[in-house]
């Protein structure tokens, strides 16, 4: 089974370009992302270190990931490993080790950022109810409302 998944920083911003295939242009978006080690080696004094993975997407995420986020923002990629090789200038052959994402999902909340290069950390166990709605004057149980019993007929689930 080849599959992978990591949550790292994006390195720079990402960007999307559009690839002419047989079956007509399709969006592509090559990006890196940086994925702290768990550990810390003795001689690093104290400092982390992280891993340099490079990631490809295709079509709509790759559309979405160059439109929605930037550098220093926190994703989540599940995919699989490819490795390709090619001719280098000088007639040897180049492995090239990457990411194909499946699906990304963004961590960072909106309004989060970066900023002189030091990443921002965001603690979510401060997101209240109120980060999540739309209008004060909107009628109705918001989704976080803790004392709202809802009843489900257990015929309404298809895995019950």
């Amino acid at each position: 089974m080849n599959k992978v998944c990591l949550v790292g920083r994006l390195v720079k911003d990402p960007t999307c370009e559009y690839v002419n295939t047989s079956n007509g242009s399709v969006a592509r978006s090559r990006f890196t992302i940086a994925v702290d080690r768990s550990f810390v080696s003795s001689n690093q004094d104290g400092r982390n270190t992280a891993d340099f993975i490079s990631i490809v997407a295709w079509r709509k995420q790759a559309e979405n990931i160059a439109k929605f986020q930037k550098k220093g923002n926190q994703v989540a990629v599940d995919g699989r490993i490819q490795v390709d090789s090619y001719a280098g200038k000088d007639g040897n052959t180049v492995w090239t080790t990457y990411v194909v994402a499946d699906s990304i999902q963004f961590l960072d909340r909106k309004g989060d950022s970066v900023s002189n290069g030091n990443f921002e950390t965001s603690s979510y166990d401060s997101i209240t109810p109120s980060d999540f709605s739309s209008d004060s004057s909107e009628q109705g149980a918001s989704v976080w409302d803790s004392g709202s019993n809802i009843e489900i007929d257990p015929g309404e689930l298809p895995f019950y």
